[in-house]
């Protein structure tokens, strides 16, 4: 039976071709419905994730929302530095990290998520407020409020502010994000942070500005010592973005 016709302007699918596709859909449709049936009833233990603090609240809660039949008790543990989240990897303490894990070595199993661009973070009053995108050039002379060294926003925003061979200049540098938004908020200083940061903008005074020149995004990988517990977390919680 033919499925498809082969001419001049391309592939046509015949109408065996067209049910065909139609079914094909649904049934990987029921096969991954199946998928994440057969792992939820796979015998409930506590699982912990750990990650930056920006990510555990403001994506996670969604992510874990979103499967509320999981059976499983999730915890959540936070840190600053790639290597705390790799220690405690190699040690047990958590299960799964998430975070952009290309900028560190390390042999474990791991899936990228998402992958988000940079903003500049500026309060409504300050002038570059006025402008719809920005460039380097516009703030390059202004301090910026910072997250610590060894975490991936902080390595990422130095790898641009080097590729414009600009030398960074740091007004405050704040291991916390949400106390970052503070500081803009109160008009203290501005920031470069990731997209995830815009969800902290309901009812705010903060103007997230698109950046033109800056050419890296930010690629959030699930991160596992065991791979298969990494594909169940990854079937369970993270197969489609919320």
């Amino acid at each position: 039976m033919c499925h498809f016709i082969r001419s001049a302007t391309g592939v046509e699918l015949t109408s065996a071709g067209e049910i065909l596709l139609q079914e094909g859909e649904s049934i990987l449709s029921s096969v991954h419905a199946l998928q994440k049936k057969l792992v939820s009833t796979q015998e409930a233990c506590d699982l912990t994730i750990g990650t930056w603090q920006s990510m555990a609240a403001f994506y996670l809660p969604y992510q874990l929302a979103s499967a509320k039949e999981h059976n499983r008790h999730i915890d959540i543990k936070t840190s600053h530095h790639y290597y705390d989240l790799l220690e405690q990897l190699e040690s047990n303490q958590i299960d799964g990290a998430l975070f952009d894990d290309r900028e560190v070595q390390h042999t474990y199993w791991s899936k990228l998520l998402f992958k988000e661009d940079f903003y500049l973070f500026v309060n409504d009053q300050h002038p570059i407020a006025e402008k719809e995108s920005v460039l380097f050039e516009d703030f390059k002379e202004e301090p910026i409020v910072v997250l610590p060294p060894r975490c991936d926003v902080r390595t990422l925003v130095e790898k641009a502010y080097k590729r414009h061979n600009l030398k960074i200049s740091i007004s405050n540098e704040i291991e916390f994000a949400q106390s970052i938004m503070g500081f803009i908020s109160a008009n203290l200083g501005i920031s470069i942070l990731p997209e995830i940061f815009m969800r902290h903008l309901q009812s705010s005074n903060i103007k997230a500005l698109p950046i033109t020149d800056f050419k890296f995004k930010r690629e959030i990988s699930l991160v596992a010592k065991n791979p298969d517990v990494g594909k169940m977390l990854y079937t369970l919680f993270f197969k489609t973005r919320s």
